[in-house]
């Protein structure tokens, strides 16, 4: 009862495959003293036989191939059934160089009884072998104590297997749950912070945030087209912040604003005494960009001469600081915007046509403000709320009379003139008081005060309520074919509708 009760805690205490294997010859070998005995377990990849044991007293390990019947463990392993040869002589095809070496050790008379271990499936998954004597060998056969002992080593490793399954499965499902969870939040983060920038609920900027959003998903060049003050540099900033470039820098530089003798060497940098006033070296907004996103603003602007160094650098990811003799390296993503049509500018030669089509790889079109009008309350919303935190008062909200006028004006200056408006607006207001058009200086009240309709007095001449829509619309649509000089496909992105619905109304109201 005490070797019973021994032997079980010997047993529960081997955790893992390999010290079951290493105890449970020990056991076998203490407990019959073969003369020889492999334990041979079938790989994970199912073509080798990976034997251990002993032959004398003396460790072997040896690899046998699954398929090949030169030794006769790979007969047993694909019957599944024992077998018995009871000498060297007697019966046996042992043409396997290594496995007939490993019996004539142990002489001419010596026998194999080779049996396999069967899973819970009654899949054979090792081979045990023992060698000795026939008479022994057969006592062994016969008798119940070995197979009663590989009967419980069979159970044991199936049980250390399914175990170790079911924790590498629970692991597995953790990471995962770890993985989405972690994908989830980062994804409510970036919708946040574009509802925060992007403000708005027109089918305009929810669109736009989504585009933002793919953009962010990918490593291919933005080019991102929109008129002065749309918020060109807001977008470009949003798609550094939500692509896995966030934690790197953002570098921007506006094209416009630097003379083309400088754009080189601030782009690229130079090195000391690369020329007259080089007393130091400095690194080029380039390199700065390393590992982040290098925004060009304006890049129609750009001389043609850098037009073209620019599409190497963007080719190669290369450039030579001025005065160098080696070219370094610098891994950025690249985000250009212009108020400009580059597509004219190619045609007119103005612009290279080869660095146009590498900048358009994922093009962003920025609507107008007068295209999302509707957007106008929640946008004077969010800035007033700023201005207010930002001078340390409150604010009664904006005057109704004041949002009508607003919503009225065509804003050429897009949300830029928006937002200083509503600075100048929110400065001459009060603590407490409601933010009214008055409180605007004479010169940007005049200019937000055209033809503001006396109710309907403007539109008492309308006699077709129908006829006048579809006038209106046949005017959007001829301005927007203008401005992206005939493409249809553009001009049915920016306003939100099929082509194929942008065909069928120019054909409807004959608009070229």
């Amino acid at each position: 009862m005490e070797q019973a009760l021994a032997f079980a805690l010997e047993l529960t205490e081997q955790r893992d495959e390999p010290h079951l294997c290493q105890w449970w010859s020990q056991v076998l070998h203490a407990s019959f003293q073969p003369k020889g005995m492999l334990l041979g377990m079938l790989e994970v990849s199912g073509r080798q036989l990976a034997c251990s044991g002993w032959v004398k007293g003396q460790a072997v390990s040896l690899s046998l191939a699954v398929d090949d019947f030169s030794h006769p463990l790979a007969y047993v392993l694909h019957k599944a059934q024992p077998r018995t040869w009871d000498s060297l002589h007697g019966g046996a095809r042992i043409e396997h160089k290594e496995f007939r070496a490993l019996l004539s050790n142990l002489g001419q008379q010596c026998g194999l009884h080779a049996f396999p271990l069967l899973d819970g499936g009654g899949k054979p998954f090792a081979v045990l072998a023992m060698m000795d004597c026939a008479e022994q060998l057969q006592e062994w056969t016969l008798g119940p104590e070995l197979a009663q002992l590989s009967q419980v080593f069979c159970n044991q490793l199936t049980l250390i297997r399914d175990l170790g399954r079911s924790r590498r499965d629970q692991s597995v499902l953790r990471d995962s749950l770890r993985q989405i969870k972690g994908e989830g939040q980062v994804k409510k983060q970036h919708e946040k912070l574009l509802a925060d920038q992007l403000v708005g609920q027109s089918a305009v900027i929810c669109g736009l945030r989504e585009q933002v959003h793919q953009a962010a998903q990918h490593k291919l060049t933005v080019l991102i087209q929109g008129e002065t003050g749309s918020g060109k540099e807001v977008v470009a900033r949003l798609v550094h912040q939500c692509s896995d470039r966030a934690a790197k820098p953002f570098v921007a530089i506006n094209c416009a604003a630097i003379p083309e003798n400088l754009i080189e060497s601030e782009l690229f940098g130079y090195q000391k005494g690369a020329f007259s006033g080089a007393l130091t070296n400095k690194a080029g907004l380039v390199a700065q960009a390393n590992g982040g996103t290098l925004f060009l603003d304006e890049v129609g602007d750009m001389p043609a001469a850098m037009q073209a160094k620019l599409l190497r650098v963007l080719e190669t990811r290369s450039y030579r600081p001025l005065g160098a003799e080696q070219e370094s390296h610098s891994d950025f993503r690249l985000i250009a915007a212009t108020h400009q049509p580059l597509s004219r500018q190619v045609e007119e030669g103005q612009f290279r046509a080869d660095l146009y089509h590498r900048l358009c790889q994922c093009l962003l079109l920025i609507a107008p403000l007068r295209e999302h009008m509707d957007d106008v309350p929640m946008l004077c919303q969010h800035f007033m709320a700023q201005f207010a935190e930002q001078d340390g008062k409150a604010l009664g909200g904006l005057h109704r009379q004041f949002q009508k006028q607003l919503q009225s004006y065509d804003f050429p200056g897009n949300v830029r003139e928006l937002r200083n408006l509503l600075e100048v607006a929110c400065a001459h207001t009060r603590h407490g008081e409601e933010v009214v058009l008055e409180a605007l200086p004479p010169e940007l009240k005049e200019r937000v005060c055209v033809e503001l309709p006396g109710m309907l007095d403007n539109y008492n001449h309308i006699r077709d309520l129908r006829q006048a829509m579809q006038l209106y619309e046949a005017s959007v649509i001829e301005a927007r074919l203008r401005y992206f000089q005939g493409n249809r496909m553009r001009v049915a992105e920016s306003l939100n509708i099929p082509k194929r619905t942008l065909d069928h109304k120019c054909q409807k109201l004959e608009v070229n």
